[in-house]
């Protein structure tokens, strides 16, 4: 018997469950997130370790989701000094690099940014030779002046080498301590938002390598010897090496994490799920227990990027949002006073109303240091000048209209689905709502996003453009295939546990004959 530990770094909470080989649920806990992270994630996995009486040599794996690279470029903080090489001249020279990044973010990240020429047409036809004394020029500019480094070629999603070729050649002049970036790993098809994937995750480089150092540290001075892996936006593992070259697809694994753990917890296989923090909350549909990934290009840090994402939309209803009385209106949020909620809510002798005043007087939910129900009614009462039972009333049709809307925006259909709740903040939820055949509160839905993580299979997936009149689709497709599914058995899948999430035939417009075909897989790590 073997087991595991899953852990999800919030902005609040770091919350872990250790889980048996059998998925199931031994012990769980929240711990406060703390300064430095580490300390956070060390006190959760002390806790779930002490509390189960687990053998430390019993643990096989750890999973970790966190908010680290989506912090970093939120607050703009600890990201890589870029340069970027687009291969494209002279085709590509009408929108520089970087035109749609914010300029705080430009200043940040400097602008090393130059354009070569090379790429190809969709069907592989080149544009135009690969000059290697010009991109060997633009390396020796970049050499001492950057940290990271990104290459985007047209239509290198289906022809790599010539982006292969220039990051040889940046090995060769800027040696292993400046990283490479190729946007054929990283983004979608799309020439602007796929350079600008790469150069996020180039940026990102650095937090990456800082996290998962600080991770293993971690664990190893908790004297633990488990094999580590990293949550990445589609709901599967990615192993630490893999955190260090693509840390930019590590970013919305907090609400994949949730989506899956919720679905796992409640053993729904396609539905709504709604994880409510004390800020947001936040909807994703299942489908197969897979988030459903966005056909919309994500704006990430201010910047417009293709690469995979799950399809979520959030909304402002939190433990902790703000609720406002005027003219007899009820206004809930969109603000939240978010981890301050023991400081500022009326429950503990603040002054501001939220939506958890309510719910504690209900005694829908318990928190310690709260004052006495009747006081807390009395005091709504005061600050409002509307009674109890009105104001109650009104928030929780607020509540019930912005969440049912929120439904409504996800699904695809009239039909009704189950919708599943999941988060700390789930008591918000009402136990009816219009378009759901049925609305789910598992048992710890509280912890589904650590429950996510250590749940988590490793996956691959490939995406290329063909000319069917010049290739066959089935054979091109079958070709496909079997490179993703051998690149996840060296990964360490276990061959029977395989199985093929995505198989995707897309025409695309104004190019009679070219098909973009699409390939994801995932399975089982190897013993688990």
């Amino acid at each position: 018997m073997y087991y595991k530990i899953g852990v999800d770094v919030g902005g609040t909470n770091t919350d872990a469950v250790l889980v048996s080989q059998d998925n199931k649920i031994l012990s769980k806990t929240k711990q406060t997130t703390t300064l430095d992270v580490s300390t956070g994630i060390a006190n959760a996995i002390k806790f779930v370790l002490e509390e189960s009486g687990v053998s430390k040599k019993a643990i096989k794996y750890i999973m970790l989701g966190t908010t680290h690279c989506t912090n970093a470029l939120v607050e703009r903080k600890e990201l890589n000094k870029v340069g970027s090489i687009r291969i494209g001249l002279p085709a590509s020279k009408a929108i520089p690099t970087m035109t749609d990044f914010p300029k705080d973010l430009q200043h940040v990240l400097g602008c090393h940014n130059y354009l070569v020429h090379g790429g190809y047409e969709y069907d592989g036809r080149p544009i135009e030779a690969l000059r290697e004394d010009e991109v060997k020029d633009f390396l020796h500019k970049m050499n001492g002046n950057i940290e990271s480094l990104a290459i985007t070629g047209i239509f290198s999603k289906t022809l790599p080498d010539q982006e292969l070729k220039v990051a040889k050649w940046a090995n060769e002049i800027l040696g292993d301590a400046v990283r490479v970036s190729c946007s054929h790993q990283v983004g979608g098809i799309g020439l602007l938002e796929r350079e600008n994937a790469a150069i996020l995750n180039a940026a990102l480089q650095g937090v990456a390598s800082k996290m998962v150092k600080a991770f293993k540290q971690t664990v190893s001075d908790l004297g633990l010897t488990a094999q580590l892996f990293i949550g990445q936006n589609d709901g599967t593992l990615m192993s630490l090496e893999q955190v260090k070259d693509f840390p930019v697809l590590t970013i919305s694994s907090g609400p994949t994490n949730s989506i899956r753990g919720a679905g796992a917890l409640s053993k729904v296989k396609d539905g709504v799920v709604i994880d409510v923090g004390g800020t947001t909350s936040d909807g994703g549909m299942l489908v197969d227990f897979f988030p459903r990934e966005s056909t919309q290009a994500a704006q990430i840090g201010g910047v417009l990027t293709n690469f995979r994402m799950p399809d979520v939309v959030a909304v402002g209803i939190g433990g902790g949002t703000i609720v406002r009385f005027t003219d007899d209106t009820c206004q809930i949020g969109p603000d939240s006073v978010g981890y301050l909620l023991k400081e500022k809510a009326l429950s503990f002798n603040g002054d501001t109303l939220t939506l958890s005043d309510f719910f504690i007087a209900e005694n829908k939910i318990h928190i310690d240091g709260a004052i006495a129900v009747s006081d807390i009614k009395s005091t709504i009462e005061k600050q409002i000048g509307v009674s109890y039972d009105k104001a109650l009333e009104k928030t929780k049709a607020s509540i019930q209209e912005t969440i049912e809307k929120l439904v409504d925006k996800l699904k695809t259909d009239a039909k009704d689905i189950p919708v599943v709740a999941c988060g700390g903040g789930a008591f918000l939820l009402p136990a009816k709502i219009e378009g759901a055949s049925e609305v789910l509160f598992p048992e710890h839905m509280e912890v589904a996003n650590a429950f996510g993580a250590c749940i988590a299979q490793i996956s691959n997936e490939e995406e290329i453009i063909i000319n069917t009149m010049q290739q066959n689709e089935e054979s091109a497709l079958e070709e496909l295939l079997k490179k993703v599914n051998a690149k996840l058995l060296k990964d360490g899948a276990k061959k029977e546990s395989v199985k093929v999430l995505t198989k995707e035939i897309t025409p695309l417009a104004y190019l009679p004959g070219t098909v973009k075909l699409k390939i994801k897989i995932c399975g089982d790590l190897e013993g688990a």
